[in-house]
């Protein structure tokens, strides 16, 4: 069945080798380097620019609220998050990578010896069947009616939906997934996918692009095997549609 996204939210973490003991120091200039690498493309204002600290080094944050309040930059002494709501359309996504591309060039000007040791990215996608009357939960139970079923006799009448919950591993090539789909309790015909993918920076998939590109093959190979297909996510060969 053909679906399309309905909206998407991104959470973008990098987790440091050892803690940025100089992020106390040079907040600030993490501040201006950060601003130098993103304003010139999505614009900041100085409101949405915030130093924090504190007596503990995990109090120390510099944090960049981005998009009318649908983004974040946070860096802390552990890692590098950021954070992308409500996102829409294949444009809206090209920015939040460009936008992660410019934070970590600013990551590595202002705080160089920071190292990075995986970089997880969270995608939580909400699909909408273009089938018209298709019942998402109804679809599931049909592919996975066998599956772990409740003993709920005591309950009264009770409905049994299965999810998805796949995880996948490998550990040559330094990376791990996990995918849970489940119907949309709001909406009969919307599919939610929650998906976590970590890759190990000495690993076989390195850089932004051919990780994004990796995670679009894993998330069709999870849509295909639920009999779900996102219009525009690959093409038949499997690489990035445009």
């Amino acid at each position: 069945m053909k679906t399309t996204l309905e909206w998407m939210n991104l959470t973008y973490d990098v987790e440091f080798v050892s803690p940025a003991f100089d992020l106390p120091t040079n907040s600030t200039g993490l501040l201006k380097a950060l601003h130098a690498s993103v304003d010139p493309r999505f614009p900041i204002k100085t409101r949405d620019m915030h130093v924090t600290g504190g007596n503990l080094l995990s109090d120390v944050h510099v944090r960049i609220d981005l998009f009318g309040g649908n983004g974040a930059i946070d860096v802390s002494a552990d890692g590098m998050s950021l954070v992308f709501n409500n996102v829409r359309t294949a444009v809206e996504l090209k920015s939040c990578q460009d936008c992660i591309l410019l934070s970590e060039e600013a990551l590595r000007e202002a705080l160089p010896t920071v190292r990075s040791r995986t970089v997880a990215i969270r995608p939580t996608l909400v699909l909408q069947v273009t089938d018209n009357g298709t019942n998402v939960g109804a679809h599931l139970s049909r592919l996975f009616g066998s599956s772990i079923r409740l003993h709920l006799d005591t309950f009264g009448t009770t409905t049994q939906v299965p999810g998805v919950n796949i995880e996948v591993s490998n550990p040559g090539e330094r990376w791990d997934a996990l995918f849970h789909g489940f119907r949309d309790h709001q909406k009969a015909s919307s599919f939610i996918l929650n998906t976590h993918v970590t890759y190990h920076e000495d690993g076989a998939v390195r850089g932004l692009e051919n990780r994004v590109s990796h995670l679009k093959k894993l998330l069709k190979a999870f849509l295909d095997s639920v009999d779900l297909e996102l219009e525009g996510l690959t093409d038949e060969s499997g690489n990035e549609s445009t």
